[in-house]
């Protein structure tokens, strides 16, 4: 998906680590310019019966709206799916679900069906491993895999980047490697992060791809850089306190 925005660290300061807040308004993930066009509420379901309400692409660049579409299959959690395409928006999963993750298979884009949040876009909630991915003022609302950035456990096409405010198991829209340049938050290979130039000893755009590191055993193959915490102190959620990023130490 087309976006920009910095992954890593204030761009007004290349030491600083990452915060949510500058995660959440910059990850650069889903990103769009466009106002959100809401026909129907993702988290109500408010469609008349029948039908669910799903993000969809009015303008060509971007999932900014959302509408009510036929339901067009039983497909319930964790099914495979076919995906009709971001103008129309419809698929064959059930009317809980949305078909997430969808990657081109012999012709066809498959996916799978993947629940959508409940609750608001203020208070999301989600069920099991799974956390609320918004993006686009709540136009894309679906519970997805938390997951560990050091152990990189997605299934395929997939890798764990920091969107929406966590960690979670969403599509690799680049795999672009380590010192290369990048815009949104899964444009690096697994493993990675795009982080702003300021804190990185050589990149040729405003943001480049470096790694993530496990702070309790720094080790760190760009030259120049050390693993250093990735969220700004008492900030990282329990889980991720050993996760850093390999930037130019302060």
């Amino acid at each position: 998906m087309p976006g920009s925005g910095d992954d890593n660290a204030n761009p007004d300061d290349p030491n600083d680590t990452v915060t949510d807040e500058e995660y959440e308004n910059d990850s650069g993930f889903f990103p769009s310019d466009l106002p959100s066009v809401a026909q129907c509420d993702p988290f109500e379901q408010d469609c008349p019966s029948g039908e669910k309400c799903v993000p969809y692409d009015p303008s060509g660049l971007d999932w900014s709206a959302n509408k009510c579409v036929e339901v067009r299959g039983d497909g319930q959690a964790g099914d495979a799916c076919r995906y009709a395409g971001t103008l129309d928006g419809s698929d064959d999963c059930g009317p809980e679900t949305l078909c997430w993750d969808v990657l081109p298979v012999e012709g066809e884009a498959i996916g799978v069906c993947t629940p959508f949040c409940e609750g608001t876009l203020q208070s999301p909630r989600c069920s099991g491993q799974t956390s609320c991915l918004t993006a686009n003022d709540g136009s894309i609302n679906v519970c997805v895999d938390s997951c560990d950035p050091l152990i990189q456990a997605c299934g395929d096409g997939l890798g764990c980047f920091f969107v929406s405010g966590d960690f979670r198991c969403v599509f690799t829209a680049g795999e672009i490697p380590v010192g290369e340049p990048c815009g949104a938050a899964n444009d690096c290979a697994p493993g990675g992060i795009c982080a702003p130039s300021q804190a990185l000893p050589a990149c040729s755009a405003s943001a480049c791809c470096t790694s993530l590191c496990d702070v309790t055993n720094p080790q760190c193959a760009l030259e120049n850089t050390e693993c250093t915490e990735l969220f700004a102190e008492g900030t990282a959620p329990p889980e991720h306190v050993d996760v850093g990023s390999c930037i130019v130490p302060e």
